[in-house]
């Protein structure tokens, strides 16, 4: 099939859309290769029924996305594959079926983007506003907004105690720097987030476990491990957790908060995965707003490329918190904050959480159907599940043979503080396939695998 065949569906996405689409996909194959002239805009529309215009905003689309450029009075041609483009997306991994990461699945937000580019375009005097250098509490318009827009998801905030970061990642590090110490000791789940432990590494902080069950940290062994080993605060992500998909009930969230307060243990709750589920228990900011400090962002509900985080901090931290971000950046980029807000305010970032929630359930009933007879810990919105490999299996083999099959899955040795043992789990991000296809033939060999456990040694 040529791009003077392609079958359009009179239905479903505009038809530039779905002719720059065909494009695409045409030089992805190969079929279109670089330096490729394509046909006139007459003679395309006319092979394909469709108008001039629809075929000059299709060539329109696919220059955007760096696919095609057009020559002045020659025509438009097939981009040179290295023409370095000023947007990418990292290639994946010839041959590999990645279950890796915990990034969200690939939809096209491209509309909405740049409907919320045009609208800043529009203003050019507020748009050269934000060039200019702002507060390093950010505009506060900005974090009325986004206080707003976190309400209609149950997390209760005021904005005079908001504070951008550049993504969660950042949100934490400004934590861990400003209430931490060369030495100091922070408290976890017995299995946690690896970027917290990275940066714990990196600030030469010692991480300790606590240990959990199916709803996540234990009460008790919090106040245990706190006696034990003096720490400056407590890291927990209690809706959705990474890795175990744990959801701490309203009642632990209580007792957590009880604990902490007769200890007077600072409480730093991630909450980047909070959002993702259709109905969510109340975050622990809500309960004890005065002893919380609160990590969000917008890269697993909007898009990963904004690096927009936040903090919700207690009214006695705030000061130190601002100061902080002002020595590490001065402030967080304004025309960030003002897409952001635009994409908040126009109902544009619901839309598209609701996109990422829909595909999200989708993925889960795929995967329930490869996984249904083994323990895969999972949540109908959640990014990853948790896999509890049997008995048959060690950790090391089962990872040298999904790998040898081409898929790739995380060791649960990744999300356990230095110095403990690592349980027989390996995590698999559902979301990180790029396609259907691909998400059902990496499940598929997955599920053949943990059916065909190795032979023992001293099987006859």
């Amino acid at each position: 099939m040529t791009i003077m065949t392609i079958t359009l569906e009179k239905q479903g996405l505009p038809l530039y859309r779905q002719i720059a689409d065909a494009i695409a996909e045409q030089v992805a194959a190969n079929t279109l290769q670089p330096g490729t002239k394509l046909p006139t805009h007459r003679a395309l529309a006319d092979a394909l029924s469709v108008t001039v215009g629809t075929v000059t905003r299709a060539y329109a689309e696919a220059e955007r996305r760096g696919i095609v450029e057009a020559k002045v009075g020659a025509g438009t041609y097939v981009c040179q594959t290295d023409k370095p483009l000023w947007t990418f997306a990292p290639p994946p991994t010839p041959g590999i079926m990645s279950f890796g990461y915990n990034v969200p699945p690939a939809i096209n937000r491209a509309d909405l983007i740049s409907e919320a580019l045009q609208q800043l375009a529009a203003h050019p005097n507020e748009l050269n506003n934000l060039m200019l250098y702002q507060s390093p509490m950010g505009i506060a318009h900005h974090r009325e907004i986004l206080s707003k827009w976190l309400a209609q998801h149950n997390v209760k905030t005021d904005p005079n105690r908001l504070l951008f970061c550049s993504g969660a990642q950042n949100a934490m590090q400004l934590c861990l720097v400003t209430l931490c110490r060369a030495g100091d000791t922070i408290l976890t789940d017995k299995l946690t987030y690896p970027g917290l432990l990275s940066l714990a590494k990196q600030l030469r902080l010692t991480v300790k476990p606590v240990e959990m069950d199916d709803e996540g940290m234990l009460p008790e062994s919090l106040k245990a491990a706190y006696h034990q080993y003096q720490p400056r605060l407590v890291y927990m992500t209690p809706t959705l957790q990474n890795p175990t998909t744990a959801t701490m009930s309203e009642e632990r969230r209580h007792d957590v908060i009880r604990v902490c307060r007769e200890l007077q243990l600072v409480i730093l709750e991630d909450d980047i995965n909070g959002i993702l589920p259709k109905e969510r228990p109340n975050p622990i900011v809500n309960l004890a707003p005065d002893d919380v400090i609160y990590a969000g962002g917008l890269a697993k509900t909007l898009a990963p490329g904004l690096r927009l985080g936040f903090l919700q901090l207690p009214e006695r931290y705030y000061p130190h918190f601002v100061n902080a971000l002002q020595n590490h950046s001065w402030m967080i980029s304004p025309l960030l904050t003002a897409m952001a807000s635009i994409l908040l305010e126009n109902g544009a970032a619901n839309q598209i959480l609701e996109t990422i929630r829909d595909q999200m359930e989708a993925r889960w009933r795929i995967a329930q159907a490869y996984l249904k007879d083994v323990d895969f810990r999972y949540h109908p919105n959640s990014f990853h599940g948790w896999l509890r490999l049997p008995d048959e299996w060690s950790l090391s083999e089962f990872l040298a043979e999904s790998k040898a099959r081409g898929v790739e899955v995380k060791s649960s040795e990744l999300f356990v503080p230095a110095g403990y043992s690592a349980p027989p789990y390996v995590r698999i991000a559902l979301s990180a396939p790029p396609d259907r296809e691909t998400l059902e033939k990496g499940l598929h060999e997955l599920a053949d695998l943990l059916a065909n456990p190795p032979l023992s040694d001293f099987a006859l």
